[in-house]
């Protein structure tokens, strides 16, 4: 049998591009799949465009994009036979026409690696309107919509119709599909945590990374991983750690803040310029903008932290969060789908927004290397490969 693996974002591993989770899970499918051979893969990629350039694109350019790549797998895809291929979805507001593949007899499996319309209830509607809500209200007022929406409902409905199987990384994924698409039948839904990721490289030794970012080797290093972006929420730690420089007890110890990641999507730039102009603020803690790390660079800033702060406002799931776990690292995390699935107390804390700080200033005076450890154990216990051999068999 054959599967063709539809993905907007997969593909681009050697550009190094900012493009988040969904393009790391494609890639890491497509390298174990490549080794275990469970069936003949074909990925179905954007032609003619770098991964670079799709975090650049405005809205209206990013909706272009999401129909001109729909309408070019849904093509690639009626050229292969229904009765011996299976279609798997990677990006799903870019995904093929689903109802007319559905018509035509292909079994189609989908991949959630973010459920956009809870992110627009959570992001932009502040939460004060559920995701059900606003389905309801594009069934009413949807003529009225800027396109990207009407695109992003539409395609995330269809899907929801027209896959045979749905893949979430997490339980509260599933249960707000549930919650928003009461129709839908819930055992279509597969709650499959990714793990960690597969032939991740060591962090390098805790004094070498130190001296290669030039940090002292007594100070206390936080490190957070992820594209620049408003959801991610870096400026939470900022202003953490500047209303803590206002207090008597702020350690007397040199105090260090990696920010690792690149400016990604329509408003990264100004996120960017945001969260430098806090970090300007700061008198007593160093913030070190690390750009996009990968490779020696990665396993340095890995080597080099003490504690990974997770501050994202919305995740279904975390796979840095795995990373910094694979690392030794534990972990502070805000509550959401993605936390709620991995994090345990014994691996750091999961707070609010306002129990942040304190929840920060616990664990920099914690014993933070016994709960690394069990962080690092929890993640050998979960390999990736166990993800792709359940996705594997929902295909076949």
């Amino acid at each position: 049998m054959k599967v063709i693996y539809t993905a907007a974002h997969g593909g681009f591993a050697a550009e190094h591009a900012p493009l988040g989770g969904g393009a790391a899970v494609c890639d890491m499918l497509c390298a174990e799949w490549a080794r275990t051979r469970p069936f003949e893969l074909e990925l179905y990629k954007p032609r003619g465009v770098t991964g670079a350039a799709i975090t650049s694109f405005d809205t209206k350019a990013y909706a272009r994009f999401c129909r001109e790549f729909g309408h070019a797998s849904t093509e690639f895809i009626l050229k292969h036979d229904p009765r011996k291929t299976a279609v798997l979805v990677n990006d799903i507001s870019e995904g093929p026409d689903f109802k007319l593949l559905h018509a035509q007899g292909y079994r189609i499996v989908t991949l959630w690696h973010v459920d956009v319309v809870a992110y627009i209830a959570s992001m932009y509607a502040k939460g004060l309107v559920s995701p059900r809500t606003l389905v309801k209200l594009d069934a009413a007022f949807g003529w009225m919509f800027p396109d990207i929406l009407n695109l992003i409902f539409d395609k995330q409905a269809d899907c929801l119709d027209y896959s045979v199987a749905h893949i979430v990384p997490a339980p509260d994924v599933k249960q707000t599909i549930l919650e928003t698409y009461p129709h839908i039948n819930s055992g279509k839904i597969d709650v499959v945590p990714w793990g960690a990721p597969p032939d991740s490289e060591p962090p390098a030794p805790r004094d070498a990374a130190r001296d290669a970012f030039g940090i002292p080797r007594d100070a206390f290093v936080m490190l957070t991983l992820s594209r620049l972006s408003p959801e991610k929420n870096q400026q939470l730690l900022l202003d953490a750690l500047y209303s803590w420089e206002q207090q008597r007890n702020f350690p007397a110890r040199p105090m260090y803040v990696f920010v690792c990641g690149a400016a990604a999507y329509m408003q990264g730039a100004r996120h960017e310029a945001s969260l430098r102009a806090k970090a300007a603020r700061l008198r007593k803690t160093k913030v070190i903008f690390a750009g996009h790390v990968h490779g020696q660079r990665k396993r340095e800033a890995f080597g080099a932290a003490d504690l990974y702060v997770f501050p994202s406002k919305h995740e279904s799931y975390g796979l840095t969060l795995m990373e910094a776990f694979q690392a030794g690292l534990p972990a502070l995390t805000l509550s959401h789908a993605g936390a709620a699935a991995l994090m345990e107390p014994a691996f750091g804390a999961m707070t609010t927004r306002s129990g942040f700080l304190p929840a920060l200033q616990r664990l920099v005076s914690a014993g933070l290397p016994a709960m690394g450890a069990a962080a690092r154990d929890h993640a050998s216990a979960h390999p990736f490969a166990g993800a792709a051999a359940r996705i594997a068999a929902r295909l076949i």
